[in-house]
């Protein structure tokens, strides 16, 4: 059984903050991680260890999300999941790799991909911020082998961390699959809940999950998704996703040289 007094109240209390703040940013926008994710760090937990415990709090947001767009009738099924089937497969093998890979190159992939992310968005706002069209659910969504594959390797990403994947599944679902931004990102919370449901379970089933600390990251990252949820469905949508994108990437590209500096405090 969990101790809960055995947490710090002021670790406590970080958790909670970054897990509101995680849920939010994972609903209205992508790559909660980008707080979540070096807080447990710098609270004293092991890079491995906090990937896995930050799946439990994805998958909570996430679920929560995903429900509250369904209860607003918002979610188009059918490409969904035509979507989601190719980022479980990549996940599933990319949770894999994780757990067997060393920090060092978890980090290297991580500079990689912030760079590509933060291009991407500098030189393509055109193209996310294009009119939104209403995707019903009986549409027939011509998605080619690019588009498969590209989320599968989106999925691989996720499953192998987090960080990043989130706005990397969104510029795959605009860019490639020509969906409007505020649709996407409605979209992208049941695709990053598949995903990270496996990789929780992967993570889980290996011993990588803190689950003193996931339990309150979680709890108060559902909330953050709640509120979140009402923003993404607004009429200002789409502006409010592509300026919180850039936050985000900026945020993670931070965070991340922050970290890789040994003259500074991790």
């Amino acid at each position: 059984m969990l101790d809960f007094s055995a947490i710090d109240p002021l670790t406590l209390a970080a958790l909670i903050a970054c897990g509101l703040a995680g849920g939010f940013i994972n609903t209205i926008a992508a790559s909660g991680a980008t707080v979540t994710l070096p807080t447990m760090i710098s609270l004293g937990l092991a890079p491995g260890l906090a990937n896995g415990t930050n799946r439990l709090a994805a998958v909570a947001g996430l679920a929560t999300a995903t429900w509250r767009f369904q209860q607003a009738g918002a979610i188009p099924w059918k490409l969904t999941l035509k979507a989601t089937a190719p980022m479980v497969i990549g996940a599933s093998i990319g949770a894999f790799g994780a757990t067997a890979l060393a920090d060092r190159w978890i980090s290297l992939a991580v500079a990689i991909s912030l760079l590509f992310v933060l291009i991407t968005l500098i030189t393509k706002p055109a193209e996310l911020l294009k009119e939104e069209s209403v995707v019903a659910n009986n549409q027939t969504t011509e998605l080619g082998p690019l588009f498969y594959g590209l989320m599968a390797l989106t999925g691989l990403w996720a499953g192998f961390i987090s960080l990043g994947s989130g706005v990397m599944t969104l510029l795959v679902l605009v860019l490639a699959g020509k969906i409007p931004l505020k649709t996407a990102n409605i979209l992208k919370c049941f695709v990053r809940l598949s995903s990270s449901l496996v990789a929780l379970v992967i993570f889980g089933l290996r011993g990588d999950i803190n689950w003193l600390w996931a339990l309150p990251l979680s709890l108060s990252s559902m909330v953050g998704a709640n509120l979140a949820a009402k923003l993404a469905l607004g009429s200002q949508a789409s502006q409010w996703i592509f300026r919180s994108l850039i936050v985000v990437v900026c945020l993670e590209a931070a965070s991340f040289l922050w970290r890789l500096n040994p003259g500074l405090p991790a």
